[in-house]
């Protein structure tokens, strides 16, 4: 049962938030539909543009009358990858206005039908219904580019009516959008540019699933004081299968977005016989960006005060829980193959870890180690080329032929481990040689230094063989070893290494030779 409902966890935030961007974009779609131009045209236009994001939109008929066109029985149909969505979303009228723009009028709630059926896992079917009470849309063009407006003081997304192969799975999920207001504009052409842009006051949602079977069961509940998005790209590239993707940045392809995400709270909980779990937990904020193209991917993400607290019946202690007051992770990663060197980098920062008594209890009852948050951040970066093209689907089926690139620098630096009372920090940088693969075995030959010091690691050593779990002979060998490659600082407890590595395969520490073989 346990597996039963993380799997439909799983599809719901991963199917239904995210693998429905498509469905939500055919909303966006249906609610502003115009432009200056007459209603007639305004409806074939739109159908042309869905059309190119893989949307198949009709309408049963269209009457004119005086300066409003109406679509009667509109429906919708997208197919992506083993996505499948459809639904009829009833009459639509287009009415122009004396400005140029024109106004239009959806249906305030409908329902469309979505299937997935992957190759390899469950084959899920559930109807979803929107409710867009109040929603305002206009749409309006000017120099070739349509720009949709849309505003709606509320719109509810709810899934009823779930089947997993078949069977039914009872499960009623909504999500609630407050205060929501946005843009969307698209060029003209099959590889039209579009930017779009919404802002949220308020996310709420919230599930409760039942295991037909066991009778299980699990519930929960989402809440994000507001966000925002904003993203760019092509049409094609924002709505295709990603085995296409590589192809379309090879063409010229390219799509970036950023996202702003306000404090955030979840709880979830389960019960399946006497086996239960319950989740919690909160974030102040997050930020999200990326850009893509056939030159490279660039990828940030930072999370701002995230805490997570667990309990159930597999866990020995009433709860676990732990926070971290920041995450991040940055990364410049290069596509295009190239002659010249290009700059690549990641970046990773875990902050002010801590973990609650009860964890720390359970290895140091006796309060030997210092509990001071913990810190693990890092940064590399530098230059290299790829000697192949990683983006052409033959080259990679085939496999290199030799050496797919060239490493030429690298930079090691903000090095930083912080944990129980000890500390250590390192820095560096080198050059490489790739005409020489010989004398470091198929590597380039590295020329630069690396930095390294470390402060409290035998006041550490000593606490961790007072708890017993490190014999004193063993923890003597090891303080010996570490003074072999290092020299003591100025600090007490303090240890420094100065590795420096030659293009002639000479590898020392503090002037001394290391010997490699």
């Amino acid at each position: 049962m346990r597996a039963m409902i993380y799997r439909r966890k799983d599809f719901l935030m991963n199917a239904f938030l995210r693998r429905t961007a498509s469905a939500t974009a055919a909303l966006c779609l249906v609610a502003p539909a115009a432009w200056s131009m007459t209603a007639e045209e305004a409806w074939d236009a739109w159908v042309s543009i869905a059309s190119q994001y893989g949307e198949d939109i009709a309408a049963a008929s269209t009457e004119k009358v005086g300066d409003t066109l109406t679509a009667g029985g509109v429906t919708v149909k997208i197919e992506v990858e083993d996505l499948s969505i459809s639904g009829e979303l009833g009459d639509v009228t287009l009415t122009e206005n004396a400005d140029g723009s024109v106004t239009i009028k959806t249906p305030e709630a409908f329902a469309i039908d979505m299937v997935t059926a992957p190759e390899y896992g469950e084959k899920v079917e559930a109807q979803i219904n929107f409710a867009t009470p109040g929603l305002d849309t206009k749409a309006s063009e000017v120099g070739g580019i349509t720009t949709f407006t849309y505003g709606a003081p509320e719109i509810v997304i709810s899934v009823d009516d779930m089947k997993v192969d078949g069977e039914d799975a009872p499960l009623n999920m909504m999500a609630k959008l407050t205060g929501t207001t946005g843009t969307y504009a698209v060029g003209a052409g099959d590889d039209a540019a579009m930017t779009s842009e919404m802002t949220t006051e308020a996310l709420d949602i919230s599930f409760d699933g039942r295991d037909p079977e066991s009778g299980g069961n699990a519930k929960g509940t989402i809440s994000v004081a507001g966000f925002s998005t904003t993203s760019a790209g092509q049409g094609n590239v924002l709505f295709m299968s990603p085995e296409k993707l590589p192809a379309l940045l090879r063409a010229g392809a390219e799509m970036s977005g950023n996202s702003i995400i306000g404090a955030t709270t979840f709880e979830m909980s389960g019960q399946d016989g006497s086996d239960s779990f319950a989740v919690s937990g909160s974030m102040d904020g997050a930020t999200l960006a990326m850009q893509l193209s056939g030159a490279q991917v660039t990828y940030a993400v930072n999370y701002q005060n995230f805490a997570l607290t667990m309990s159930g019946s597999d866990i020995p202690l009433p709860e676990v829980s732990l926070a971290l007051g920041e995450t991040s992770v940055n990364v410049i990663f290069p596509l295009a193959q190239s002659d010249t060197p290009k700059p690549f980098m990641m970046a990773v920062g875990l902050k002010d870890i801590t973990l609650a008594d009860g964890l720390w209890n359970m290895f140091d009852p006796g309060t030997v180690l210092p509990r001071d948050p913990a810190t693990l951040t890092f940064n590399l970066a530098g230059q290299g080329n790829w000697l192949i093209d990683i983006l052409d689907e033959k080259t990679m089926a085939e496999g290199p032929q030799g050496v797919p690139g060239e490493l030429h620098a690298l930079t090691v630096s903000d090095v930083l481990l912080k944990v129980a009372g000890a500390e250590f920090t390192a820095d560096g940088a080198f050059t490489f040689d790739n005409s020489d693969l010989t004398t470091f075995d198929g590597l380039p030959a590295p020329d630069g230094t690396l930095n390294l010091k470390l402060v409290g690691g035998n006041a550490l050593i000593d606490k961790i063989v007072s708890m017993g779990y490190l014999p004193a002979d063993q923890a003597n060998m090891i303080k010996l070893s570490a003074g072999a490659f290092t020299r003591p600082g100025t600090d007490p407890d303090t240890l420094t290494s100065e590795i420096t590595v030659t293009p002639d395969g000479m590898v020392s520490a503090n002037g001394i030779p290391i010997p490699l073989k």
